[in-house]
This record gives structure tokens, C-alpha cells and sequence, in this order.
């Protein structure tokens, strides 16, 4: 797998943990942020199980949904990436 690939995958995986955290820690359902993100529940499965990454558009209303600073959100995702491929070289 070459670097670019596994940085993806890693990115992907977190991204979409830090959604469901979130979104479990607000005490929102999977439906609910569905509905209120435009999405189907299998879309925002596939996001938050590290399978898919959303667009701009609903990266912005699954933070607006959420009731989450998108900025702050995507710093703290890319933060936790650096740090785990730093650990693993």
C-alpha cells in the first residue's frame, strides 16, 4: 500500500469516528443526522465506519447538524492523523 493510500485510510478511519463520537456524545441518531444532514443512514454508516468521506457540502452539514465548528473539527482530526503515522514510523 503505498504512503498516500495508508494516509487516506487512516484519515478516513478517524474522520469517521470522531463523527460518531460526536454524534453519540450529542445524543443524535444515526437517523437523525441523516435527516438532518440530506443523507441516507447507509451514507452516514459508510462515512462514520471509515468506508466513504463526505463532500465539503455535507462535511459542513454533518458539523452544522451536530452543532460542531468545523474548523475545529477537522484540525483536531488531522492532528490525531499526524500523530498516529508519526507513531507508526
Amino acid at each position: 500500500m503505498s504512503n498516500e493510500l495508508y494516509k487516506t485510510q487512516i484519515y478516513k478511519s478517524i474522520f469517521g469516528r470522531k463523527i460518531r463520537n460526536k454524534r453519540n456524545i450529542r445524543n443524535v441518531s444515526i437517523q437523525q443526522l441523516a435527516e438532518d444532514s440530506g443523507v441516507s443512514v447507509n451514507h452516514i454508516n459508510n462515512i462514520e465506519l471509515g468506508k466513504s468521506h463526505p463532500s465539503a457540502g455535507l462535511f459542513h452539514a454533518i458539523c452544522n447538524a451536530l452543532h460542531i465548528d468545523a474548523t475545529t473539527f477537522f484540525k483536531e482530526v488531522m492532528e490525531e492523523v499526524e500523530l498516529l503515522i508519526l507513531e507508526e514510523e
